[in-house]
């Protein structure tokens, strides 16, 4: 979720627990902190797209980041509130670190909440990364009393439910009328809108990718990418490159085009689609010899590259059984 959300979220867990909601509260002020400390690692993007995205939602997102987190952010606040005691700040802390990352689950994108013991982003997929009827919920639960505020309370929890019922309506209809040939369905929150959902159905020789409106009868296909052959995608999936995008994304699909001798690999991401476009690719080229000419990742648009280093002496051997050489 966005950091405003985050915020938010820490400011209503504060009132929630029976803080103050004032600055001058060390408990709020610890909770808050802790609530939007973890995208700290957007850091990472002074090395680049690749060293960010495969960090992000990972260190600081996981068990033990949180933990060490909540100890740096008691460290500091300290200063300001040493009565308050620095094991109760980094409690207060943990508990906001604790909110953050358990809402970014509730989103496609997902954390690595067991970093680095198990190196998966968990994922429910049931919120965008920025909801409004979600954060109008939990403002009008900060910001009034009473009755009202349990009306607020009452619409947060039908708004999850709602949002729960849609998804396994959408799948439930994706099973009956698109998915019997289908080895998996996945579903995910449109990027396009609150009350479109993104799928992705796997058969044996193609992926199909389209969106279904809950209040609309039909689905809209938007893509059907044919399945290159499972030993060639084995093969490109040991490069680094490959390796990079599976780590970057559990749902992807790879296109093989040839072109003046030049054999070129395209990862697509078919988690974000937006204006006629999927988010985030990545590329290897390969030579008829076998050597690789380009590969890289490609984040956000295709024209933009950063470069993954391929050893050349195994990813030689490794591509030269491709092309035959």
């Amino acid at each position: 979720m966005d950091p405003l959300t985050h915020g938010v979220i820490g400011v209503a867990l504060a009132k929630a627990t029976g803080n103050e909601i004032s600055l001058a509260d060390a408990a709020t002020a610890a909770v808050v902190v802790g609530a939007v400390f973890p995208d700290i690692d957007i850091i990472f993007q002074k090395w680049g797209d690749c060293v960010y995205l495969k960090n992000h939602r990972s260190i600081t997102h996981s068990i033990l980041g949180l933990m060490t987190s909540s100890v740096f952010i008691a460290f500091l606040l300290n200063f300001f509130y040493s009565d308050f005691g620095f094991f109760n700040l980094a409690f207060w802390a943990l508990l906001g670190g604790i909110s953050h990352t358990f809402f970014d689950i509730f989103n496609s994108y997902g954390a690595k909440l067991l970093w680095p013991f198990i190196n998966k982003k968990y994922s429910l997929s049931l919120l965008t990364i920025f909801d409004p009827i979600f954060l109008i919920s939990i403002l009008g639960y900060i910001f009034t009393t009473g009755n009202v505020q349990n009306i607020f309370i009452a619409g947060f929890v039908a708004y999850i439910l709602f949002r729960l019922a849609m998804r396994m309506c959408v799948f439930k209809y994706l099973k009956k009328n698109l998915g019997k040939t289908s080895k998996k369905i996945s579903l995910l929150p449109s990027m396009t809108g609150l009350f479109r959902w993104h799928f992705i159905l796997e058969e044996n020789s193609s992926s199909i990718v389209g969106e279904k409106n809950i209040f609309k009868k039909n689905v809209k296909i938007i893509k059907k990418l044919d399945k290159i052959q499972d030993e060639v995608l084995k093969k490109v999936s040991d490069s680094n490159v490959g390796k990079f995008f599976a780590d970057f994304t559990p749902i992807y699909h790879v296109d093989e085009e040839l072109a003046d001798g030049i054999i070129r690999y395209v990862f697509i991401d078919m988690r974000y689609y937006m204006r006629d476009k999927f988010l985030h690719h990545a590329i290897l080229e390969i030579d008829e010899s076998g050597q690789i000419i380009t590969s890289s990742f490609n984040p956000y648009s295709i024209k933009r590259a950063s470069i993954i280093p391929e050893g050349l002496e195994n990813n030689r051997n490794i591509f030269s059984r491709i092309i035959g050489v």
